[in-house]
């Protein structure tokens, strides 16, 4: 059996109409559960109107609105997934604002979160965790805060796990792949990165109305591409069949969708 995760940040919602549109997609191409950050609280009922839609009754959202920074979403199709239980994970916060947030204009509390759901599919227990990690505070902080993400979801006992979400791994592109591994080495051996080595999946086609530097997006429009590798899929105890990025418009990330089997009858123990 075979279970396929997507990842999104969907930039707030301000374009909904194709965030919508992409959603549906990714449902459509066999998606069974999608990750999204940046879901704001205005955005909910957008996502409920969606999933009354035609062929759509058997998916279900649950929703985490920790605050700016942490409003994140899970939904599901229940032909395939029985949701178990939920929790949230709230990472610890700058006490000051960062210079970067400052030159952004971001001086309000940004909180970050991680949504984790878990899920009976078949007669294996998977948890996912759908996180949202910080841009402020440097690549010492976000480590941190998915080294948290990492201990805490690990005290809970799971057959399988899928850790997705927005790393927010900003930096010069020649470094890329140096933060990468920096992610994979605070994960662990045991979490597979989907998508190894790539290139992008972040760019500044669309950008915050808040933002400062959203003057860079007029950029783009002249063949400017400021673009970093920020969203990522990982598992343990599950292999990699397949795994892609789409190149959706309607915000500055990209869905990242991944397919893994579940045949863990090789495997001699759960996760723990």
């Amino acid at each position: 059996m075979n279970i396929t995760c997507a990842t999104y940040n969907i930039l707030h919602g301000y374009h909904s109409d194709m965030i919508l549109k992409n959603l549906r997609f990714l449902i459509d191409g066999g998606a069974d559960i999608v990750c999204l950050q940046e879901a704001e609280p205005q955005f909910a009922g957008a996502i409920d109107t969606l999933l009354i839609e035609k062929n759509l009754s058997h998916w279900r959202v649950h929703h985490a609105h920790v605050g700016f920074g942490g409003n994140l979403a899970i939904l599901w199709n229940t032909d395939r997934l029985d949701l178990v239980d939920t929790k949230i994970v709230r990472f610890h916060k700058l006490r000051v604002p960062s210079r970067l947030q400052r030159i952004r204009g971001f001086t309000d509390s940004i909180e970050r979160a991680a949504l984790i759901g878990t899920f009976m599919c078949g007669e294996k227990t998977i948890q996912v965790a759908n996180a949202h990690i910080a841009w402020e505070g440097g690549m010492k902080h976000r480590m941190r805060q998915i080294q948290h993400l990492r201990e805490t979801i690990e005290e809970d006992a799971a057959d399988a796990r899928i850790v997705a979400g927005d790393f927010n791994t900003v930096g010069l592109h020649a470094l890329r792949h140096a933060r990468e591994r920096k992610v994979e080495q605070t994960l662990g051996k045991k979490y597979v990165n989907a998508l190894p080595k790539l290139r992008w999946s972040f760019d500044i086609a669309y950008s915050d109305p808040r933002d400062k530097l959203r003057i860079l997006a007029s950029l783009y429009y002249l063949g400017v591409k400021f673009r970093n590798r920020l969203d990522y899929i990982f598992a343990a105890h599950l292999d990699v069949i397949s795994a892609t990025m789409h190149d959706l418009p309607g915000s500055d990330h990209r869905p990242l969708v991944a397919t893994f089997s579940t045949d863990l009858s090789k495997r001699p123990n759960a996760l723990s």
